[in-house]
């Protein structure tokens, strides 16, 4: 008997803008609250550039050498590891879509305010974060496919199988 394929599905659209539409919400929320108190917005350090900068990188940099082990190689990843890099993926996706919501809603807040220079520095921060933040949205998206098994076909794709389609003898 077969043994059976795991079974975690991908991640949908639904979930997805769910998440940017919490994050734009939230960020809208705290904005007011902070005006409404008379206190100014926030300032965006360069810092959530850096660290968002970062984790797209590396979440790429997974699902390059995930995609390469189980998709090019064709070999098997440790069933933690493999659970571990398809929760970084889900995580990446889920969360860069939610930051880049949330920044560019920053960012759209402090348009009419363009003239000053704290709120151009801050739209153009929080431009900068939000696209990073897609960036890693998508190295997420990457990862959790790199994530997914390869079908199971006795074609020359496959390891041990020739050309014709039919398994090497050994």
């Amino acid at each position: 008997m077969p043994q059976p394929r795991p079974s975690v599905e991908p991640t949908g659209a639904t979930v997805l803008l769910i998440a940017g539409v919490t994050g734009a919400g939230l960020t809208w929320l705290a904005l007011s609250a902070i005006e409404g108190l008379g206190w100014p917005a926030p300032a965006v350090p360069l810092l959530a550039a850096a660290v968002v900068a970062v984790l797209a990188v590396a979440t790429a940099l997974a699902a390059r050498w995930t995609h390469r082990v189980v998709h090019v190689k064709r070999e098997a990843i440790e069933p933690q590891r493999a659970v571990g890099l398809l929760l970084a993926g889900k995580a990446a996706m889920i969360g860069g879509t939610a930051l880049a919501a949330g920044y560019a809603t920053v960012a759209m807040r402090a348009l009419p305010y363009l003239d000053a220079a704290l709120p151009r520095e801050r739209a153009l921060v929080a431009t900068a974060v939000a696209l990073l933040s897609a960036v890693l949205a998508v190295a997420g998206w990457a990862l959790e496919r790199a994530c997914q098994l390869p079908p199971d076909d006795d074609s020359s794709d496959a390891p041990g199988g020739d050309p014709k389609g039919a398994p090497s003898p050994g």
